[in-house]
């Protein structure tokens, strides 16, 4: 009959108890010593990313092959076309007619800003 359900006791031998515990204690120590190890090495990778990531992307953006160049705004419409395009992409006005200046960050918006050439024209 099962020990369990008759209630009987179970004795452990030496033989079978010390292995398991020296077992136990050594994949316990190994855990924490693999774990301890495994922390170190994300931290320092972090601490490197925080360093040197940003200086990566940056580097390898500017020598990423094909890279757009500086946009240019049409006078006619006010749209961004990319530096490659010879025409506007909204009014096809001729780059050497209609190119605008680069706007400033720091300069104030003017009147029209934040209106498309389709509300514009409508309006």
């Amino acid at each position: 009959m099962d020990p369990i359900v008759t209630g009987e006791r179970i004795d452990a031998s030496p033989e079978v108890v010390i292995p398991v515990v020296i077992f136990a204690v050594v994949v316990g120590v190994l855990g924490v010593t693999f774990r301890k190890v495994v922390m170190a090495a994300v931290d320092q990778l972090a601490e490197l990313w925080r360093t040197y990531g940003p200086i990566a992307s940056r580097k390898a953006l500017e020598h990423r092959p094909g890279m757009p160049e500086t946009p240019w705004f049409c006078v006619r419409c006010h749209l961004r076309n990319s530096a490659s395009a010879t025409r506007c992409y909204s009014c096809d006005s001729r780059r050497t007619e209609a190119e605008a200046p680069v706007p400033d960050a720091d300069a104030p918006a003017g009147a029209s800003a934040g209106l498309n050439a389709r509300t514009r024209r409508r309006g």
